[in-house]
């Protein structure tokens, strides 16, 4: 991982929000790769929704309380963690900075939380497994069964503490400005399409000089031993529409239920249908989630779908959510509808490309701070006195059928 320089610092000294982030993170990035992180998919409408669920939510706060020092520590399936904040699985981020996944490993790591990793990660499973503290492996189908289960087993050998499946990637989702920005087939590093591409880069050479420095990588090492000529496949293959299927089946989940020991987590769950097949094949949590708006356009928000799944299996397993979190706030909200923790994807890679490994850190600690300030000002002293009761919707849409009576404590 490269060092953290004085202009690093500088940079992320200005870097106070997500907003800011994600500036950072367009000014340093050609603009593919930038939106590769910030696009949805089709008209963009779960993107937008994901942000309006949580804007749409306000808190009940208990004025004249003191919080010296809020309670953040929880644990998630045993694992103890610093605070109630996960980073998500998210291909391509060697693209965005040589540190890519380790670097977002590593940050985890120091602020004493969970990483879970993506098998179309742009280090290999055992690499990222090196990197200190408990991680989770988000395990992919790709083209079949075989190939899902070589993951798995590497991920147990490697030490992994718990398995993701995501179902909510049968195929690719529709990202346009992907494709108007040529990300799908214009990236195979080749000679044509280095020529191609350099209009759009030359006005990035950071990015160009650490790019260049590292290989120029576009490949997904974990899928070497996948396919049938041996050969890495290409992280394009992955935002093609038309490619094979790379989610997990119900019968792949049950295959993984009877050969992985640990947590079995099913992440993309929207509704109480599926969230209770997980329960019936025994998994031991749920990730509500809709892929942070990248996958089905028109899939509801998901701190709107979270309160129905927490009344309907929240005593039997525990719930994850992310897609549209940016700030502490948010943390605040998912939890108090019932949320374990959350997962965080698009303001880390923001933090990357931002600042590398130090771009990361840096991001969540500001989620920290703000997290600590919520809490403070709202008068709670631990995350875990959080319920409905320090919330309440602004909108006319239901949160759940039923929406808990405010009570002041």
């Amino acid at each position: 991982m490269l060092r953290t320089t004085a202009l690093t610092r500088r940079r992320l000294a200005g870097v106070l929000n997500y907003e800011d982030a994600r500036r950072a993170a367009k000014r340093a990035l050609p603009k593919s790769i930038y939106q590769y992180i910030d696009a949805g998919s089709e008209d963009e409408l779960t993107l937008g929704w994901n942000r309006q669920a949580f804007t749409d939510l306000s808190f009940a706060p208990r004025g004249a309380v003191w919080v010296p020092d809020p309670k953040l520590a929880t644990t998630v399936f045993g694992i103890p963690i610093s605070m109630p904040i996960m980073t998500a699985p998210c291909g391509g981020m060697r693209l965005i900075h040589p540190d890519g996944d380790l670097g977002i490993a590593q940050a985890a790591h120091e602020a004493e939380t969970i990483h879970v990793s993506t098998s179309a990660s742009g280090f290999s499973l055992e690499e990222i497994a090196q990197v200190p503290g408990p991680k989770f492996f988000q395990a992919y189908r790709f083209s079949n069964q075989e190939a899902m289960k070589s993951l798995v087993r590497r991920a147990d050998a490697a030490g992994y503490a718990g398995l993701v499946a995501t179902i909510d990637t049968s195929v690719g989702g529709n990202r346009e400005r992907d494709f108007r920005n040529g990300f799908s087939y214009n990236m195979r590093i080749n000679l044509q399409n280095v020529v191609r591409m350099t209009p759009r880069v030359i006005g990035h050479p950071g990015w160009v000089y650490r790019f260049t420095r590292d290989g120029m990588p576009f490949k997904l090492p974990n899928t070497a031993d996948i396919t049938p000529d041996g050969k890495p496949m290409e992280l394009s293959a992955l935002t093609r529409t038309g490619a094979e299927s790379h989610s997990p089946d119900w019968d792949d989940i049950a295959w993984m239920r009877a050969n992985w020991a640990g947590p079995l987590i099913i992440k993309g769950v929207l509704t109480v249908a599926d969230a209770q097949r997980a329960r019936s094949l025994g998994a031991d949590g749920i990730i509500v989630s809709n892929h942070g708006g990248r996958q089905l356009d028109g899939a509801p928000a998901t701190l709107r779908a979270l309160p129905r799944i927490v009344d309907a299996v929240g005593n039997d397993l525990e719930i994850i959510l992310d897609s549209g979190i940016r700030r502490g706030a948010d943390v605040v909200k998912a939890l108090s509808l019932g949320a374990r923790a959350v997962l965080v994807g698009r303001y880390p890679a923001f933090g990357l490309a931002a600042g590398g490994t130090a771009g990361v850190s840096h991001v969540l600690e500001r989620m920290r701070i703000e997290l600590i300030r919520t809490l403070q000002l709202l008068g709670c002293h631990d995350i875990h006195d959080l319920d409905a009761s320090w919330v309440t919707d602004r909108s006319t849409r239901p949160l759940s059928e039923t929406e808990p009576e405010l009570v002041q404590r």
